[in-house]
């Protein structure tokens, strides 16, 4: 009966302990975005230094607090926080492509791609990477190469619209307007509310001298995305 109640009394107080990491989990992974970023980062750091925890647990937190500090674009404490995901667990695909993200957005993009070439070693079926890694590719002009990662993020996932924007771009830099419009049409297709696919879309039209057509590409990403002062006239986002 004591060794009974004693256990009782364990799982008792344990259950507040488990309530409360477990909401640090869910403030640190901020799935939604509802989270102001900076109250992000106080979950993340308390969970990293919970006694204890879990080395796949701790790394999930640095690479949460590592997004956190991208998304307010400091990417020198984004890189470290990747850094000591990477260090917790070292076979951790998706802390290598964020940290690559990072990397990319800082200018370096020779270890953007390394980190991107790790991440695909380590999970080589996620589209979404082939995607982001011919984007670097794409920043160094590298354009044959980017577009046979958006290639191969096609075929690992047909409705990937972002695939096709981003190829239609890197069609549009070589000069290949009809198709770089073709990919911005099946884009558009998969995701009509793609306002970054319209707007340029219209490039490509306006380039090849199609001005009623560029004009109206360019009303509807506005239209989608009035606050965007990019989507204002003719200007592009790539």
């Amino acid at each position: 009966m004591l060794f009974a109640a004693v256990l009782a009394g364990s799982a008792l107080l344990a259950a507040p302990v488990y309530a409360q990491s477990r909401a640090l989990e869910q403030s640190c992974e901020n799935r939604d975005g509802s989270l102001p970023r900076e109250q992000q980062i106080i979950a993340c750091t308390s969970l990293i230094h919970t006694p204890g925890l879990a080395p796949e647990a701790r790394a999930s937190a640095y690479k949460d607090r590592g997004n956190a500090y991208r998304e307010m674009r400091s990417y020198d404490q984004a890189i470290a926080d990747y850094t000591q995901a990477i260090r917790s667990r070292p076979f951790y695909a998706n802390a290598y492509n964020n940290r690559a993200i990072a990397h990319r957005f800082n200018g370096d993009i020779a270890s953007a791609i390394a980190d991107f070439d790790q991440a695909l070693r380590y999970a080589p079926n996620e589209y979404s990477t082939y995607v982001n890694r011919g984007g670097a590719y794409a920043d160094q002009g590298n354009y044959v190469s980017a577009i046979a990662d958006y290639n191969r993020a096609i075929e690992l996932n047909p409705q990937y619209a972002r695939a096709y924007a981003r190829r239609g771009n890197a069609h549009r830099s070589q000069g290949d307007y009809e198709r770089a419009i073709a990919d911005y049409n099946e884009a558009i297709r998969i995701d009509p509310e793609n306002a970054n696919a319209y707007n340029n879309r219209g490039i490509a039209y306006r380039d090849l001298g199609q001005m009623e057509r560029a004009l109206a590409d360019f009303d509807e990403a506005a239209r989608l995305e009035p606050n965007n002062p990019d989507y204002g006239g003719f200007g592009a986002r790539r």
